[in-house]
C-alpha cells in the first residue's frame, strides 16, 4: 500500500507543477523550464546526499548500472518532458494529456517483455477506463475553446495559408505528444530497472533512491543546460520576478519532492502501475486548475473525472 500511496502523492506533485507552468508558459520555453527544473533537482540530491554522507557510493555502482540511470532520465525528463511541454504548448494541456494516455500500454508492453513484471488482466481494463475518462475530460476542453467566440471570429478571418500553419502545427503538436508517450514508457521501465538494481547494490532504503536520483539529475542537467544555452541565443531569459518565483516551485514540487516519490512508486509498486496512475494526471489538475487558474468544472469533465477515479480504484484492487 506504501507503493501506491506514494504514486498518488507523486500524481499531486506533479499536477501542480503542470499547473504552476501553465502560468509561464509564454514567458519560458520548455527547454528553459526543464533546465532549471533539473537544476534545482540537482541541487535537492546533492544536499541530502551530502548531508547523509552517501555522496561517495555513486562509486559503488557499476558503469551498467550509471549507464542505465542516464538512459532512464534521458527518455523521462529529457527527452519526455520536454516533449509534452512542447506538445501542450502546440495543442494545449487538453489534447496533449488526451494523446499521452497511450503511454501505460507502451509501459506495460515493454516491462512485460524486457523486465519480467507480471501482467494483470485488470491493469488493461484499468488503463482503458482511466484514458476514456481523460479523454473525455479533454474533448470537453477542447470543445470548451472551439467554442471561444473570440477565437471564431479569428478562424473567419484567416486565411489559407494560417490555415495551414494551423494545420502544421497540430501535426507537430501530435508529434511531439507521441514522443512524449513512448518516451515515458521506455524511461519508466529503465527506471523501474535501473533503480530497483541501485536498491539492491547500496541497501540504504529511500537513500538509495536520492543517489539514484543524483545521477539521473546531474546527467538531466547537463544536457538540458546545454540545450538551453545553445537556446538563448535566440530566446530571451524570463527577467520577472514573478515568474522565476513560479518556476523554482514548480521545480521543487517536480524534480524534488515528486522526483523521491516517483523513485520510491516505481521501485516498489513497478513500472506498469506507476504509469497507469499516471495518466489519472487531470483527475488532480482539474481541481488544482479550478483552485489556482479559476477554471471551472463542467459535468462532462465531472463525468470524466469519476470514471478515470473508477480506473484508479480499479488498479488499487
Amino acid at each position: 500500500m506504501y507503493g501506491e500511496i506514494t504514486a498518488i502523492l507523486t500524481n499531486v506533485c506533479f499536477a501542480l507543477s503542470l499547473v504552476l507552468a501553465r502560468k509561464i508558459q509564454n514567458e519560458a520555453t520548455p527547454i528553459f523550464q526543464n533546465a532549471i527544473r533539473a537544476a534545482v533537482g540537482l541541487l535537492t540530491f546533492f544536499i541530502i546526499c551530502l548531508s547523509f554522507g552517501v555522496i561517495l557510493m555513486i562509486f559503488s555502482l557499476s558503469s551498467f548500472l550509471i549507464l542505465m540511470l542516464m538512459m532512464s532520465v534521458l527518455c523521462t525528463v529529457i527527452i519526455g518532458d520536454t516533449a509534452y511541454l512542447q506538445s501542450q504548448k502546440t495543442l494545449g494541456p487538453a489534447k496533449a494529456l488526451a494523446i499521452t494516455t497511450t503511454s501505460p500500454f507502451f509501459t506495460i508492453i515493454f516491462a512485460t517483455l524486457f523486465l519480467d513484471r507480471p501482467f494483470s488482466i485488470l491493469m488493461i481494463f484499468s488503463g482503458i477506463l482511466i484514458g476514456i475518462g481523460v479523454i473525455i475530460i479533454t474533448k470537453e476542453k477542447t470543445k470548451k475553446k472551439d467554442n471561444d467566440p473570440m477565437q471564431s471570429i479569428n478562424v473567419q478571418n484567416s486565411d489559407n495559408k494560417f490555415e495551414e500553419k494551423i494545420s502544421v502545427n497540430t501535426l507537430n503538436g501530435i508529434i511531439w505528444a507521441t514522443v512524449a508517450a513512448i518516451s515515458w514508457a521506455i524511461g519508466m521501465a529503465l527506471s523501474d530497472f535501473s533503480i530497483y538494481q541501485v536498491n539492491i547494490v547500496l541497501n540504504l532504503g529511500i537513500l538509495s533512491t536520492i543517489v539514484a536520483m543524483m545521477i539521473r539529475f546531474l546527467f538531466a542537467a547537463s544536457v538540458l543546460g546545454m540545450m538551453a544555452i545553445i537556446e538563448g541565443r535566440s530566446q530571451p531569459i524570463p527577467k520577472s520576478q514573478n515568474t522565476w518565483k513560479i518556476l523554482i516551485i514548480s521545480a521543487i514540487l517536480s524534480y524534488s519532492i515528486g522526483s523521491i516519490l516517483f523513485g520510491e512508486a516505481v521501485h516498489i509498486a513497478g513500472a506498469s502501475f506507476m504509469s497507469l496512475i499516471s495518466t489519472a494526471l487531470p483527475l488532480f489538475t482539474i481541481p488544482f486548475s479550478f483552485l489556482i487558474n479559476k477554471e471551472k468544472i463542467s459535468k462532462n469533465e465531472f463525468f470524466g473525472v469519476i470514471t478515470t477515479v473508477s480506473g484508479v480504484i480499479l488498479i488499487l484492487i
